[in-house]
């Protein structure tokens, strides 16, 4: 790692917490970044969720699955821009990742810095050359639809981006970096839907939240509801739920 990249993981980490246990692995769960491309290594990926989760459909624990792996894979880069105006370049190719005691993709250590420039151009050409042959085996894997798998990536890249605004003081600074990294995406090729955002009041307070257009599934596992925010749940259900996160 260049001492570029250290120093914006430094940063980073001290800003948005969640970050410092997602940059930097040693551990026997370590792997070469590039096994996320390999669909039979992604095969065992989904059998082990299948067994965390009970449930015999290989389309829901795929989902499971890369609703954590996204966020993951794009929280990274966001919150490093963000925070410090460069991003941990989310390339494949020398970046080690490794995975979590319940088999969720834990995090990755870039091998290089980005400066992000206007537009995002460079941020999403990588991001899209990363993500691209991962929900590709994915799907081979798991049956998951790429356009549902892009639609989870939109979420998650809105979801990472407030909450790294939030941490630099500014949480409608999130929404728009999102919208433009979303934007800059489909530039490059990629095919996917607008981030959304509700603005949520209770009493004096208001807050930002995700209006999701994905659905993790979650809910078809044994023992298990829809999340707060589902797109699945009726508005006014889902309104009552975000209103009492807010504080």
């Amino acid at each position: 790692m260049d001492e570029q990249l250290r120093r914006v993981y430094e940063l980073t980490a001290r800003r948005v917490p969640m970050i410092a246990d997602q940059i930097e692995y040693s551990g026997a769960f370590s792997f070469p970044a590039v096994c996320l491309t390999d669909p039979g290594w992604l095969a065992d990926r989904v059998a082990d969720t299948a067994r965390r989760w009970g449930s015999d459909d290989p389309r829901v624990n795929g989902t499971l699955w890369w609703y954590s792996a996204s966020s993951t894979l794009t929280g990274i880069p966001i919150a490093t821009a963000l925070v410090t105006g460069v991003a941990a370049r989310p390339r494949l190719g020398d970046a080690v990742a490794f995975l979590r005691d319940d088999g969720y993709l834990g995090g990755l250590t870039a091998s290089s810095a980005l400066p992000v420039t206007e537009g995002l151009s460079e941020l999403a050409s990588d991001m899209a050359a990363a993500l691209t042959p991962i929900i590709d085996a994915l799907a081979a894997a798991s049956g998951v639809r790429q356009a549902a798998m892009w639609a989870i990536t939109t979420d998650s890249i809105a979801n990472r981006a407030l909450d790294a605004g939030t941490a630099c003081g500014d949480r409608a600074r999130g929404s728009i970096f999102a919208r433009g990294l979303v934007d800059a995406l489909r530039r490059v090729g990629v095919v996917m839907p607008d981030p959304r955002f509700v603005d949520v009041r209770a009493g004096a307070s208001s807050r930002r939240f995700t209006q999701r257009a994905s659905c993790c599934l979650i809910y078809e596992t044994p023992g298990s509801g829809k999340c707060v925010s589902c797109p699945r749940r009726p508005v006014e259900d889902r309104l009552r739920g975000l209103t009492a996160l807010v504080t």
